[in-house]
């Protein structure tokens, strides 16, 4: 049996002017993340942990600036810093294009706890993950996977959700649209579940995998200190990024010469 191929790690940042900033937290609870590079540093310093081959990439703007570092790659486009959301789902969209190989998407505020190569057994061209429960977004759009052997059927969705996100939701580019797009796209989903399954729309073959293991998040806004084993991606969205940075500590990297903050 061939081994699996690589997995390629793709995460977005770009600077955002304080008054884009204001506007976010005019809409949600998150707090402002005072150390970007190390919270995308130790992202993907969790997916080498379970992914040692893997590729790591960022996506961004002509503009901001990254301290240099020779096993992340940065790759530009030109975006707007003051729709943030927009221009994320411009950047994967664009990415997909030209992408090789088993591509996963991910927020910088979270950890890999496993491997996730097994995601890419069943055949999909997009993979996205859902919580039940959530009737305004049962889509969490900060992990969502496209499968190396369906990337034009990948970016064929990506295409999709960006025009519907841009006709529908274009007065939330700066947060929110891209989640609420999803809502109305799968609007016919019963999402009253917990296990994985298969969607089609139109002639894309969608996976859905629960939050619960593959995109995890506690019920509790502000507290995120436990030890959650059964969960392989685990998002420190919102007030929750604090303790980040300690459960790589306590939990999963690989060295006790590892701080964690790469």
């Amino acid at each position: 049996m061939n081994p699996s191929p690589p997995l390629t790690f793709v995460t977005f940042y770009m600077d955002v002017t304080d008054q884009t900033m204001a506007s976010i937290h005019r809409t949600t609870s998150t707090i402002t993340v005072t150390e970007p590079h190390q919270y995308i540093q130790t992202m993907f310093a969790s997916a080498r942990r379970f992914h040692p081959d893997c590729r790591a990439v960022v996506l961004s703007d002509q503009a901001t600036r990254f301290p240099p570092r020779a096993d992340i790659d940065i790759i530009r486009y030109d975006l707007d810093p003051q729709q943030p959301m927009l221009s994320r789902s411009s950047a994967w969209l664009a990415y997909l294009r030209a992408a090789r190989g088993h591509t996963v998407f991910l927020d910088s505020d979270l950890l890999i706890s496993g491997d996730l190569s097994h995601i890419f057994a069943a055949d999909f061209a997009v993979a996205l993950t859902y919580r039940a429960g959530d009737s305004k977004w049962p889509i969490n759009a900060g992990v969502n996977f496209a499968h190396g052997d369906n990337l034009a059927a990948a970016a064929d969705f990506h295409q999709i959700w960006l025009r519907e996100f841009r006709a529908a939701h274009l007065n939330q580019s700066v947060w929110g649209g891209d989640q609420d797009t999803l809502r109305e796209l799968f609007a016919a989903v019963d999402f009253g579940r917990d296990d994985s399954f298969d969607w089609r729309l139109g002639e894309i073959d969608i996976r859905f995998l629960p939050c619960a293991r593959y995109n995890f998040s506690t019920s509790y806004k502000h507290e995120m200190n436990g030890y959650y084993p059964d969960a392989l991606v685990l998002h420190f969205k919102g007030k929750r990024k604090p303790y980040m940075f300690p459960y790589w500590r306590k939990h999963i990297r690989p060295t006790a010469n590892d701080d964690g903050r790469l």
